[in-house]
């Protein structure tokens, strides 16, 4: 049943003249607070739990990686994974620290207290000393991967989603006691949802799926100081490297730059879906309705009944890259009794410098974000009078970074050896050493910085 409506154009009698200055634009709105943030930020969309996750949570007990956020939900999660894998100047930032942090062979420290620097000298570790550490570590001890990868893959989850997971576990074989560590996934890994104050429990399942879970129940894990001993007599604890003060899961440290990488992401898509599946409408075509019953069919209830949240919805999801099968040729129709069909051609983005400078702003923002300079991050960069530039421009820049990323991500697994030396395996003095790992070129950092301590003798002319 159609239904018509009668507009009366003679209605409200003749016109007055309109001044735009004065009747228009000189009006002042009620100002109500500060109007910064009009705009609306498209991350939550992007990022919100479709009705199956969503459902999920409300069945199991477990705390979704944005805890009680209404918009978004364990999707910022996998959002958050693909911006480190895609986003290429987040990748690569990601890549560099964690080389110079960690990419090295690992050398054992004087441990010392993380909090407090109170101007004593340490005595150096001798030779001896590092032998015996490492072949006790080598007999007690098992590093999930080995202990580069173990801590490349800590430093990566941590990087990418402000979190790391460290499991440990403690068994004895003919009495005697062997502790292992495994670094877990962070898509493995939910807080069961308890009330504050209450022991922390973490669950472990390599999916979250009604099915899976009704036949392969998770595994609960405390964190530490707790444990929990299994059918096997094994003992496990759960370490949790966090960044930032949420209260259950952590955030990436660059997420101030989170835009910039979502961009780098979109503008690379584009390209590619343009160059491999010519996916943009360049064709629109307006015909005419054949009756005017069909003059709705660019409504929104028309889009809604077929399953759209609105027109717009239903063109997004058909002729634009987030289309399953994008069309290229546009067909729409006018309404009846109109002019003829009209063509429009429409071409794509391809303004090179468009690209390139977004492209390089991107860039900035997100290496800012992560602490790197351009010389650290291999961009041309003038290198004026100076003869070592990199390594000054690492010692004076990087340093700093390198070194608070590298304590963050030894410091999880150092925790647990402190735990494992003091309370499971009985060896005291193997807690006053740590790990730790030197830069690749610890080297020339040590001479540029015995040479920046000599004193410089001028030559009289």
């Amino acid at each position: 049943m159609s239904t018509t409506t009668t507009v009366d154009l003679d209605c409200c009698g003749e016109s007055e003249p309109t001044n735009p200055k004065k009747d228009v634009f000189n009006r002042r709105r009620r100002q109500v607070g500060l109007q910064l943030y009009q705009v609306k930020n498209p991350i939550p969309d992007e990022v919100c739990d479709p009705d199956e996750i969503q459902t999920f949570f409300k069945r199991w007990n477990f705390v979704p990686y944005a805890g009680t956020t209404t918009h978004s939900g364990q999707m910022l999660l996998v959002w958050y994974l693909m911006l480190a894998q895609l986003s290429p100047t987040h990748n690569a930032c990601i890549s560099k620290k964690l080389k110079y942090a960690v990419g090295g062979k690992a050398t054992p420290v004087r441990s010392e207290d993380p909090e407090w620097d109170t101007g004593e000298e340490s005595q150096p570790i001798s030779s001896p000393e590092k032998t015996n550490y490492r072949d006790t570590v080598n007999e007690f001890i098992d590093f999930d991967g080995g202990v580069t990868k173990f801590h490349r893959r800590i430093g990566w989850a941590f990087e990418a989603t402000g979190n790391a997971w460290v499991e440990m576990s403690y068994s004895q074989t003919l009495g005697v006691g062997r502790v292992s560590l495994k670094s877990h996934r962070v898509t493995h890994c939910l807080y069961l949802n308890t009330k504050p104050g209450e022991m922390r429990v973490v669950a472990i399942s390599p999916k979250w799926e009604d099915n899976y879970l009704n036949k392969h129940e998770p595994r609960y894990v405390p964190i530490y100081p707790n444990f929990v001993q299994d059918e096997n007599g094994i003992l496990r604890t759960m370490f949790h490297l966090k960044n930032g003060d949420n209260s259950w899961y952590g955030r990436p440290e660059s997420a101030g730059a989170d835009l910039y990488k979502y961009r780098e992401v979109q503008d690379a898509m584009y390209l590619v879906k343009q160059a491999g599946a010519n996916f943009t409408g360049q064709l629109i075509i307006e015909v005419e309705d054949d009756d005017p019953e069909y003059a709705a069919a660019i409504e929104d209830e028309s889009a809604k009944h077929v399953g759209f949240a609105g027109f717009a919805d239903r063109f997004e999801q058909n002729y634009t890259q987030k289309a399953d099968d994008p069309q290229s040729v546009l067909v729409t129709a006018r309404p009846y009794g109109s002019k003829p069909m009209f063509v429009f051609q429409v071409s794509p983005n391809t303004n090179q410098d468009w690209y390139k400078v977004t492209g390089e702003i991107a860039e900035q923002k997100i290496t800012r974000a992560h602490g790197c300079t351009p010389r650290f991050m291999g961009f041309e960069v003038a290198n004026g009078f100076s003869q070592d530039v990199f390594v000054s421009d690492y010692v004076m820049n990087m340093e700093p970074v390198i070194n608070s990323l590298r304590d963050e991500i030894t410091g999880i697994s150092n925790d647990a050896l402190s735990v494992a030396w003091l309370e499971l395996l009985n060896k005291p003095e193997m807690n006053e050493i740590s790990i730790s790992f030197m830069p690749p070129i610890q080297m020339a950092i040590e001479q540029y910085k015995t040479s920046a301590q000599q004193p410089q003798i001028q030559v009289a002319q």
